[in-house]
């Protein structure tokens, strides 16, 4: 008997089952979701439900009102059923954390099937809704947990940012800090509402009150609920690769967000013309002087639906809810008190003059194609149709779109009003 083959046949059968499918899951992301495409950014909870500690997680997010996804552990949801109700009653999702927290890594293929299978039914029952969003204890994977994942059609849920909130050690500042650092648009946020070391729970507590502040009112993101488009892997690619770079440009550029759902931005800028006048004659803007250039902040008009005419009166509601909170920011900040204009080249403009802005011609240059292939390439990407859709009656002129600081000020308080 060749000993050292069926040691070589051993560790390799531990590699495929093991080390394979957990490197693809759980470290490259490939077969499951580390990250959500929406605007803003996700709270999830893992390893309850705890009699002690759940409900205050759920009275701050009440307070903040912030709707998160619980990912519990089924033998406890079993021991405490009135707090899956809870949860559920208050808006929140549940997924499964699976049956009592077993490392994949040493659970056979048996059963982890079966346990896994169980887990499912017992939430199922407990909420009377289908669970499709499951979340292996430490992110770990074997063979069979993908195998059942296949078969049943669940989504894997990990996480982009995390605090090490189960240490004792980690104060709320802590925390606060590590997962504020990896926070972006997109992040799915992992803390626990149960286990962890003795004291743990507390500072987590701590640590998601000041979140739900710092989060909108810093990083200006929205916290919102779980949501996954139904998009290939190579689509979910695509975008994340058009994201780094708006993310690089934003950064280069010094584009500043207004708020956490405003949908514009704002860089300072040096304009190049045409000369810009006021109804009455008077010059606003000529080469050379200090400007604000609009964004869009392109995630924000991420569409959901194939029907156009609903997305475009999505972005019609957008900009007129917007508008108030951008007069608010120019007002109160200093730094635009020399800037006397706003302006955008774009092909977006229908519908805008309803709002104050003014739309002019622009020479047929080189660099308003590019700007016109650039936001060919952005509904692209944000348009649920993707390449398919037909992007005709956008054109493939850039107008000048542009507003006085005074409109802007005037039009945004009456929107307000």
């Amino acid at each position: 008997m060749n000993w050292g083959y069926m040691l070589l046949s051993f560790v390799l059968a531990g590699v495929i089952y093991t080390v394979i499918p957990d490197l693809f899951l759980h470290r490259l992301g490939i077969g499951s979701w580390r990250r959500q495409f929406s605007p803003g950014v996700v709270l999830t909870f893992d390893d309850g439900p705890d009699p002690a500690f759940t409900p205050r997680v759920l009275e701050v997010l009440k307070e903040h009102q912030v709707w998160a996804t619980f990912f519990v552990v089924a033998e406890k949801a079993k021991k405490y059923p009135e707090l899956i109700h809870q949860i559920q009653a208050e808006g929140h999702l549940i997924g499964v954390h699976s049956l009592n927290h077993q490392y994949a890594w040493f659970t056979s293929p048996w059963k982890t099937s079966r346990e896994w299978t169980e887990s499912v039914s017992i939430l199922e029952q407990l909420t009377a809704t289908k669970i499709t969003l499951m979340r292996p204890p430490w992110g770990t994977f074997n063979l069979m947990t993908w195998w059942w994942l296949k078969r049943h059609k669940m989504r894997a849920v990990l996480w982009t940012a995390e605090g090490h909130d189960w240490e004792a050690r980690r104060t709320p500042e802590e925390i606060t800090e590590r997962i504020l650092k990896r926070t972006n648009e997109g992040t799915i946020i992992v803390m626990h509402d149960s286990g962890g070391e003795l004291g743990a729970r507390e500072n987590s507590i701590l640590a998601l009150e000041r979140l739900c502040v710092r989060i909108v009112q810093e990083l200006k993101l929205p916290l919102v609920p779980l949501e996954f488009p139904d998009w290939k892997l190579g689509k979910r690619l695509a975008f994340q690769a058009w994201e780094t770079w708006e993310h690089y440009y934003a950064r280069s550029h010094l584009v500043e967000r207004v708020d956490a759902t405003n949908v514009f931005r704002l860089e300072k800028s040096t304009y190049d013309g045409p000369d810009l006048y006021a109804e009455d004659g008077k010059l606003l803007a000529k080469k050379g002087d200090p400007v604000a250039e609009l964004h869009l902040d392109n995630i924000r008009l991420q569409a959901k639906g194939q029907d156009m005419r609903k997305t475009a009166l999505k972005l019609m509601h957008q900009i007129r809810d917007s508008l108030p909170g951008l007069a608010r920011y120019v007002a109160d900040d200093p730094t635009y008190d020399n800037i006397k204009v706003f302006v955008a080249e774009t092909l977006l403009y229908r519908g805008v003059t309803g709002f104050g802005f003014k739309v002019a011609d622009l020479p047929d240059t080189r660099k308003g194609q590019g700007i016109a292939w650039l936001q060919k390439m952005i509904m692209r990407v944000y348009h649920p149709a993707g390449k398919k859709r037909n992007n005709d009656r956008m054109g493939n002129k850039t107008k000048l779109v542009w507003i006085s600081r005074q409109r802007l000020l005037e039009v945004g308080g009456a929107l307000k009003l």
